[in-house]
C-alpha cells in the first residue's frame, strides 16, 4: 500500500538551533541522532498560513495550529468545512481525529489528505520512533552534510524508511519509504527552510509517489507551502482535545478567534 507521510513538519521537522551537536560525536550512533530530532520540538505554540497544492493546477489554503507540550505536540490542519487533528507523542504511535468522525483507525489513516499524495497517517511521522534504526553513512544532500539513517517496522504501510538527517542542526531534510519487497514507494523532501527567531520554518514540503518501475514523475507530486506565521503564541487546549473533533466537522473554528 502507497502512503507516506509529511509527518511533523510542525513539531519534529522544525530546526531548532540550540539543539546542534555541540561537538558530540554521534556517528554510528543511529538511536542518538533520532533523539536529538525528536528533541527539536519548539516549546511554545505557533499558527501557520499555508497552501496545499495537491497537483500543480489547483491550490487548497490552510491554517496550522500546533500546541507543544513536554509530553506531545498536537497539530491541527484546517480549512472551511474540514479539520484534522493529530496527537504526536514523543514516545508513541501518533493519532488521528477528523472533524465529524471519530479516531481513524486502520486503513482510514491512509486516506488521501484534501485529495493530495499527503496521507492522514503520514502527518504523524510515526517512523522516528521505529526500532531496528540503522546508521548508512554521511552525504551532501542540497549542499547540506546528512548522516543517513534507516528505520523498519511490520504491519505498517511501508516497510522500511531512509532518512538523510542534517549534521548540525538535526533536522529531516528527505526521506524515502520503501514497500515489503524492498521497491521505493515514496519520496519526501524540505525544499526551504526560513529562520524565525532561534527557529528554522520548514516553507517547502514536497511529497511524490513513485510508480512501480518508473522515474518519479511531476505530476505525482504535492506540496505544502507555508507562506506566514505567528511564532510565539499561546492557543487554548481545548482547541485540541479529541471530543471536539467527534462533534463538529469544523472544530474548533467557531471559536478560534486571533
Amino acid at each position: 500500500m502507497k502512503s507516506f507521510f509529511m509527518a511533523a513538519v510542525l513539531g519534529m521537522f522544525l530546526a531548532n538551533s540550540a539543539a546542534q551537536a555541540d561537538g558530540v560525536n554521534l556517528t554510528n550512533d543511529a538511536r542518538a541522532i533520532l533523539q536529538r530530532v525528536l528533541a527539536n520540538r519548539p516549546a511554545h505554540d505557533f499558527v501557520l498560513k499555508a497552501r496545499l497544492l495537491p497537483t500543480r493546477e489547483e491550490s487548497v489554503p490552510l491554517e496550522i495550529l500546533v500546541k507543544n507540550t513536554p509530553t506531545e505536540t498536537r497539530t491541527i490542519f484546517r480549512r472551511t468545512g474540514f479539520a484534522l487533528l493529530v496527537i504526536q507523542p514523543v514516545r508513541a504511535e501518533p493519532r488521528f481525529y477528523l472533524g465529524g468522525t471519530n479516531e481513524l483507525t486502520g486503513l482510514r489513516r491512509t486516506e488521501r489528505f484534501l485529495g493530495s499524495h499527503f496521507t492522514y497517517y503520514d502527518l504523524g511521522a510515526p517512523f522516528l520512533l521505529w526500532q531496528n534504526e540503522k546508521f548508512l553513512g554521511e552525504d551532501i544532500m542540497r549542499g547540506q552534510e546528512c548522516f543517513i539513517l534507516e528505520t523498519a517496522t511490520s504491519n505498517a504501510p511501508y516497510a522500511r524508511v531512509k532518512m538523510w538527517i542534517h549534521k548540525e542542526y538535526f533536522a529531516l531534510l528527505r526521506a524515502e519509504a520503501f514497500d515489503d519487497g524492498g521497491a521505493l514507494v515514496k519520496r519526501f523532501m524540505i525544499s526551504s527552510f526560513k529562520k524565525i527567531g532561534d527557529v528554522w520554518i520548514p516553507r517547502g514540503v514536497e511529497i511524490a509517489d513513485v510508480p512501480p518501475g518508473q522515474a518519479l514523475p511531476a505530476q505525482e507530486k504535492s506540496r505544502l507551502e507555508i507562506y506566514e506565521g505567528n511564532y510565539d503564541t499561546e492557543l487554548p487546549a481545548e482547541w485540541f482535545l479529541p471530543e471536539r473533533f467527534s462533534e463538529l466537522k469544523d472544530a474548533p473554528a467557531r471559536t478560534s478567534q486571533h
